[in-house]
């Protein structure tokens, strides 16, 4: 991991680390997410990846969603990959669900312990 970035939003974090593809990357981010995906095939060459920490009973965070898909949207027709983890603080595995199906990207696991380390890391006190 080079250098870290931040893009605040009100009351949403999108943490933006610039990576290098490699074992800091993977002791960083983990390597198992939602539908078995792995970080190598989520990430590819991409430059950058984003972090996208929200939660379905969040009403703000709600209305960012679409609009953060519209900007990855334009990303990928664009052929500029920003490859985007969702890291839940949904309280219940059915709104995960829920709320992710709404989304083009991958995403940790529900519960998973690595988003608490990353919000840590990162400093998200609140969506």
């Amino acid at each position: 991991v080079r250098a870290k970035h931040y893009l605040f939003l009100p009351t949403i974090i999108i943490a933006i680390t610039t990576i290098i593809m490699s074992t800091a990357l993977t002791s960083l981010l983990g390597n198992d997410f939602v539908n078995g995906a792995d970080l190598a095939s989520i990430v590819g060459d991409a430059p950058l990846v984003g972090i996208y920490f929200s939660a379905h009973w969040c009403g703000p965070c709600r209305g960012y969603t679409p609009k953060l898909k519209e900007f990855y949207d334009i990303l990928v027709a664009q052929g500029t990959p920003l490859p985007i983890l969702f890291a839940s603080s949904d309280q219940d595995e059915d709104s995960f669900a829920s709320y992710f199906a709404e989304m083009p990207w991958h995403a940790f696991q529900f519960g998973d312990d690595r988003i608490k380390v990353l919000k840590k890391k990162y400093e998200v006190s609140g969506i």
